[in-house]
């Protein structure tokens, strides 16, 4: 039995195929590309706690969700607007700057909610040079994986000094991409925020995270 089999079944038929924009409903569960994608970018259990959770303590609170800060307080923030893990744009974004750090692979770990128990939680481990096509080439998992509108996680790489909590289940749906301030500039460079854009963000935003954000020189 494989570690991922319950994701095959559960989310063969599942409500978000009504609202997939990466897969059309008529095309929903092809079980063959499910399989072959979660048989090269699952994560296993054992890999996750011996060589990715000691880095994830590093950069996230463990337990915490929002308005609670999930990241260690020495990181600054950018927040952006959310809504699901990526859209094609802000995949990008993020692999510029995982590339420009010299990032080999990142994990994408899915944080617990109350609506989720008993779901199948989604581990997965992906090259940083992955292209988009690639990323979404999982049929319904990488649909219910990347698309799915509540569904929170934490992304991640090896390095252990930046990391993304994609907050969907908040009020206001977040991205907050966290990292150490001396990568400010690789992070700034790649997420672009106009001074209107992040003044209407920190409108949404708990406190403990606006006291996080340097607007010095990060907008025009």
């Amino acid at each position: 039995m494989k570690e991922y089999d319950k994701h095959l079944s559960f989310y063969n038929v599942y409500a978000h195929m009504h609202f997939s924009r990466l897969v059309p409903e008529n095309n929903w569960g092809n079980k063959e590309l499910a399989v072959k994608y979660l048989q090269k970018y699952w994560l296993s259990e054992h890999e996750y706690l011996c060589v990715w959770k000691p880095i994830q303590d590093k950069i996230f609170v463990q337990g915490k969700s929002l308005p609670d800060l999930v990241y260690n307080p020495e990181c600054e923030v950018i927040a952006l607007r959310g809504g699901c893990l990526f859209i094609e744009e802000d995949f990008r974004q993020l692999q510029k700057a995982m590339e420009a750090l010299g990032e080999k692979y990142f994990v994408i770990i899915q944080h617990s909610q109350d609506f989720t128990k008993g779901e199948p939680m989604f581990r997965m481990k992906f090259p940083v040079n992955i292209t988009w096509e690639e990323l979404t080439s999982g049929n319904y998992i990488s649909a219910v994986l990347l698309e799915m509108s509540y569904n929170e996680y934490f992304v991640f790489g090896a390095k252990g000094n930046w990391g993304k909590y994609s907050a969907n289940d908040y009020e206001y749906p977040l991205d907050i991409i966290g990292f150490k301030p001396e990568l400010a500039l690789v992070f700034k460079e790649n997420f672009f925020q106009t001074k209107e854009e992040q003044e209407e963000i920190q409108e949404w935003l708990p406190q403990n995270y606006i006291d996080l954000i340097k607007i010095e020189g990060s907008v025009k």
